[in-house]
């Protein structure tokens, strides 16, 4: 057989705030599975109960329940922050891109393109595409030409 299940309390004013955010249902749908689980634990109901009833694994109960005693209701029912891909596009790579866009053009061109920038930028180690070119471009031509410095945007 398993392990018993320990008694699991909600604060008074945790429990409010789960009914209430069960109740709108208007965040995202793992959170309001967690709260829901939470609520469940605080109803007495096996944990096993409440990962068939809500379609979540049993160690996701286990977890839930404790990460509400360990770190509190909203690090329980929330999301850690996930950082995403790092940009491609640094800083670095734009002032590149600006350096080259302002020289002067190659020999037979009157003026760069975005993959002439490119092809200068793969010299440099620099591995973007075209689009990245474009858009990095169209940022700086955005930015930098206000009236009140005597640029003109056009």
């Amino acid at each position: 057989m398993g392990q018993i299940a320990k008694p699991f309390v909600l604060s008074e004013a945790d429990l409010t705030t789960l009914d209430q955010l069960v109740r709108k249902g208007k965040d995202a749908a793992r959170k309001l599975t967690r709260a829901r689980a939470l609520q469940f634990s605080h109803q007495g109901q096996h944990p096993l109960q409440i990962s068939q009833s809500l379609g979540i694994s049993l160690a996701t109960v286990f977890n839930l329940r404790k990460r509400y005693q360990l770190e509190g209701l909203q690090r329980a029912i929330g999301e850690k922050a996930r950082p995403g891909q790092p940009r491609k596009v640094t800083p670095q790579v734009e002032a590149h891109i600006t350096q080259i866009a302002c020289s002067e053009a190659p020999d037979g061109r009157t003026r760069w393109t975005a993959s002439l920038i490119n092809e200068r930028l793969v010299k440099l180690e620099i591995h973007i595409d075209d689009e990245s070119v474009r858009l990095a471009l169209k940022k700086v031509s955005s930015s930098h030409g206000s009236k009140s410095n005597g640029a003109s945007g056009r």
